[in-house]
């Protein structure tokens, strides 16, 4: 292998590897959370769960741009447009809504984003899409206990990360 091949792939190495300390290294707290987008229109394409040892995570994947998010503990779950309570699994509440988003495929690639997903985790018990309104997509995750949580993003692609401590 030649010097050059070495230091690419130790270069690569080592920001893949600095990405989940960054993630690791924030605090899980029970404070709401947001942060600004870009300003171009974003699409949320998939929803995903995973389980691991000490928190649940669910992950947002978004193409095109990069959405302003706001993620929040709320005493129950409304449905966006209505108003309405959204019956959902688990006893504490976190409402998360994007801006600058949507699902709709009118910006020409279809989209597999879930309305319900129920992972039955130790802590994530339930989540489920519940607005999709004038560029704002929303989501309520059902959970188990009101345990610390923290929010960040990944790149290429776009993800928006939310874990919940156990």
């Amino acid at each position: 292998m030649t010097r050059t091949l070495r230091l690419l792939l130790a270069a690569a190495s080592g920001a893949a590897l600095a990405v989940p300390a960054a993630a690791a290294a924030q605090p899980f707290t029970t404070t709401p959370k947001t942060s600004a987008g870009n300003g171009v229109p974003a699409q949320l394409y998939d929803v995903r769960v995973g389980r691991h040892t000490t928190f649940d995570r669910i992950v947002f994947d978004f193409r095109f741009g990069r959405p302003r998010y706001d993620v929040r503990y709320v005493p129950r779950i409304l449905a966006d447009g209505s108003g309405l309570p959204v019956p959902m699994l688990g006893r504490r509440f976190i409402a998360v809504s994007f801006r600058s988003a949507g699902t709709d495929a009118a910006a020409g690639a279809p989209t597999a984003v879930p309305r319900v997903i129920t992972p039955l985790f130790p802590q994530l018990r339930q989540a489920k899409k519940t607005g999709e309104f004038e560029a704002v997509v929303s989501f309520g995750l059902g959970l188990r206990s009101r345990n610390g949580f923290r929010v960040f993003r990944l790149t290429s692609p776009t993800r928006v990360v939310i874990d919940v401590a156990h």
